[in-house]
């Protein structure tokens, strides 16, 4: 009955009834506020006012499955894909999928110790990969505040293969090549390292060079 109640609520509340008017204004404004927190590269390419509109649209077309904002905007990346008025720029929902990474990152718990005897590698809590076909670093970078370099973007100059994790400021992301992120994508994918780095090919000492690195860096757990 409760559970029947709630999703009857939900629906009234993001409906265009009048009745709930003031609680829908002040919900939306409460989750297009907690995605221009999370997202402000995207707000400064597209601007505030687009931003705040099309926030206002993914809160009700994709409602919040928690109680707690911080676990709002998981799904825009996908959203922004199949949103027409940002189709000219495609690089918009990677930069959504980039932004999501680091604020989760940030809230992770930090990852447990590796134990030696029994190594099982797997992506760290908080960490997740990210391939994309724009440069999607470069334009995270010239977009924050205070940066004073070439803010020219080339969107022909290729991909990005990213790794985002927590990090001692907050969160962080690196470049990885593409045998790195092949074989941390596949760990990811829950497979065993053996079958993660099939297409290994520099060899057993730079293999375990790169899971050093990672597991320092925090990457695996």
């Amino acid at each position: 009955m409760l559970a029947s109640l709630q999703r009857a609520f939900a629906r009234e509340l993001f409906a265009d009834g009048a009745r709930l008017r003031v609680h829908r204004e002040t919900t939306l404004g409460a989750l297009a506020d907690a995605l221009e927190t999370t997202h402000p590269v995207c707000v400064r390419l597209v601007g505030a006012e687009f931003f705040r509109a099309l926030a206002r649209r993914f809160a009700r077309e994709v409602p919040s499955r928690s109680p707690d904002l911080n676990d709002f905007g998981a799904e825009l990346g996908g959203w922004l894909e199949g949103f027409p008025p940002a189709r000219t720029l495609p690089y918009l929902a990677d930069v959504a999928r980039l932004e999501w990474a680091l604020h989760r990152a940030r809230h992770a718990a930090a990852p447990g110790l590796l134990d030696p005897a029994r190594v099982v590698f797997r992506i760290a809590p908080g960490a997740a990969l990210l391939d994309s076909p724009y440069p999607v670093d470069r334009i995270w970078e010239t977009n924050q505040p205070g940066f004073a370099g070439d803010s020219t973007v080339h969107l022909d100059a290729g991909g990005a293969q990213l790794v985002i994790a927590p990090a001692p400021d907050g969160a962080g992301f690196t470049r990885l090549p593409r045998t790195e992120f092949e074989l941390f994508a596949g760990l990811a994918r829950g497979l065993g390292l053996e079958e993660a780095a099939a297409g290994w090919r520099e060899g057993p000492e730079s293999l375990g060079a790169a899971l050093a690195r990672a597991a320092e860096a925090g990457w695996l757990r």
